[in-house]
């Protein structure tokens, strides 16, 4: 059902505004240039600031206003942009992820968990359904509350798959708890920092993390390829390995851990075989 609901011109930004000379010549309405008339006039001066009908100008800006009076909620969308959908769940966290299709990428986020909504307008997944994005709920940083883990992939094609990690976990603030992000360290970044690679004869690569040296056939795991992000064993977990098809030999798992109010390395590890990860469905 539609209604007239009246917003501040701060937020119509296309709409011009010819001010009050006397009550016998009323404020004029001119959206992209065009004058806009209404009976009774469309504009209203509260408390020294002037609101417009958005309702009457929604033709005019290619806008659909509708009044959900069950959930006592207008919605306001544009009839030229595509709309947003549901592109992930997950009943057991309550958690609901809502995005928008553009140009082959899943953008303007929003996710709906346990009552409560955020917004993550950078986040960015392919729209391809075979990598949509992941959502886990466990206890990664043992604190006896489940966090919400999103995994998105930022990139894939031939012989590639880059993954990105979200965790949002339930914080005490001034105005209650909420969920909040928290930073995740760059599992390359790790890699550059711990991990020594060095050529032998044969096609042989030694790889030393510490004191632990490995070999094993030669694998180009610095072109991080793959960076596949998830939840293994209870634990936010990146492995980060060379060509996809056709698979590489041999990869570096990183073990994460919450630590100085984000997660960084807390075990890395070279493996010969990819881990099995469970890839937890979009729609739980």
């Amino acid at each position: 059902m539609k209604i007239k609901w009246f917003f501040t011109l701060a937020f119509v930004l296309l709409i011009t505004i010819v001010p009050v000379v006397s009550a016998a010549n009323p404020l004029k309405v001119y959206v992209n240039g065009q004058p806009v008339y209404g009976i009774p006039p469309i504009v209203r001066v509260i408390d020294g600031l002037p609101f417009v009908s958005i309702d009457a100008i929604s033709s005019e800006l290619k806008l659909d206003v509708e009044y959900d009076e069950k959930n006592n909620t207008v919605h306001i969308s544009n009839k030229g942009e595509p709309q947003s959908e549901v592109v992930a769940t997950l009943k057991k966290a309550k958690a609901t992820l809502y995005a928008t299709k553009r140009e082959g990428d899943l953008e303007k986020f929003r996710l709906e968990i346990d009552g409560e909504t955020r917004w993550f307008p950078y986040w960015r997944n392919s729209d391809a359904p075979a990598f949509g994005p992941r959502l886990f709920s466990e206890d990664i940083n043992q604190d006896g509350k489940e966090e919400l883990v999103v995994i998105l992939t930022s990139g894939h094609g031939t012989g590639i798959m880059i993954t990105e990690a979200h965790v949002l976990q339930k914080t005490n603030t001034n105005i209650g708890e909420v969920y909040e992000e928290k930073l995740i360290d760059n599992p390359v970044a790790i890699i550059n920092k711990n991990v020594k690679t060095k050529k032998l004869p044969n096609n042989q690569i030694e790889i030393t993390i510490g004191k632990n040296k490995t070999k094993d056939t030669f694998f180009e795991y610095l072109k991080h390829e793959k960076i596949d992000f998830s939840v293994y064993k209870g634990k936010l977990v990146a492995y980060v390995s060379g060509h996809l098809s056709p698979p590489t030999e041999g990869g570096i798992l990183i073990t994460y851990q919450f630590k100085d109010n984000m997660y960084q390395a807390e075990k890395i590890e070279y493996l010969k075989n990819s881990p099995d990860f469970i890839m937890e469905s979009s729609f739980q």
